[in-house]
């Protein structure tokens, strides 16, 4: 089928008469009377009952403008995208991270997106889980990495979870857990607890709460921090002990690493787009991405 045909019974629909999608589509009214009767034909079966003053869809012409909305959509959205290659917005991607764990996975990545794209203009920017949503929200960055938590209520932000954090507590050398292995949820109660703030991630700092309220205790939260390097230096320096996923902790002196088990904490961390940006490079991306199964190096 002709798929101008397709674009006449759009507007033919629409417009609610063959005159009026006749003078959209720029021909005559008879030209677009004789496209419909030549696409019932094709088809062998009617799209309109014209007994009235004004045709109406038949019900197998209501799920054929269905269809042909959904096919003209997808090649309108297609025609944009390869558009875009010719146009500057497509030759650069903006990156956001927050933080460690992207860093062990990302410079492979990028490395070989820049292999296949070497014109592309890439810009990275390390911020919080908060400014980096609101970003994403606004069109500012085209990928961001983080918590799900912080960007799932966001109607236009598309999200991929990357994998389910194992999630750990930190303590200093010194202190009495030092040699221990695994540590219940509950047993935290009574220790003094270093947290990331809500400046850092507000809904994680809400779920942090939530996880302690679960697991039986109220937190005692003696201090809470705006990054990673703030809470490892206090943590290493016996000020308290922390709860983080083990895929952000490298080595660090002064730290001893306990499994969490039996507790209310979770943690997915994700990779998010808006939706309303048309970047073909961000697809490209995010499947260098997904087939890298950044959960393990």
């Amino acid at each position: 089928m002709d798929f101008r045909k397709l674009e006449y019974f759009i507007a033919a629909v629409e417009q609610g008469s063959f005159t009026k999608a006749a003078q959209e589509c720029f021909v005559s009214q008879t030209a677009m009377s004789q496209q419909m009767a030549a696409m019932e034909q094709e088809l062998d079966f009617p799209l309109f009952d014209r007994s009235g003053y004004r045709p109406i869809l038949t019900l197998a012409g209501k799920a054929f403008y269905e269809s042909s909305k959904a096919i003209v959509d997808s090649y309108e959205k297609a025609v944009k995208q390869a558009k875009a290659l010719k146009h500057e917005t497509a030759g650069s991607l903006r990156i956001g991270i927050s933080g460690p764990v992207e860093k062990r996975f990302l410079p492979e990545i990028l490395s070989k997106f820049v292999a296949s794209y070497p014109e592309v203009n890439l810009e990275l920017l390390e911020l919080s889980f908060r400014k980096l949503a609101e970003k994403i929200r606004g069109g500012e960055i085209d990928i961001m990495f983080g918590l799900a938590d912080e960007i799932e209520t966001y109607s236009q932000i598309e999200i991929t979870t990357l994998f389910t954090s194992t999630l750990c507590v930190i303590v200093s050398t010194s202190h009495p857990w030092h040699d221990r292995f695994e540590i219940y949820g509950n047993e935290l109660k009574s220790e003094k607890l270093i947290i990331f703030s809500k400046i850092y991630g507000p809904k994680y700092h809400d779920s942090f709460f939530r996880g302690c309220e679960l697991d039986g205790f109220e937190p005692n939260v003696i201090k809470e921090v705006d990054n990673f390097d703030e809470m490892i230096l206090l943590v290493s320096a016996n000020k308290g002990i922390a709860i983080i996923s083990e895929e952000v902790l490298t080595e660090a002196f002064g730290i001893h690493k306990i499994k969490l088990i039996e507790t209310h904490h979770h943690s997915e961390f994700c990779m998010a787009r808006n939706k309303n940006e048309i970047n073909p490079l961000i697809d490209e991306f995010m499947q260098l991405i997904i087939k890298k199964d950044v959960n393990h190096k």
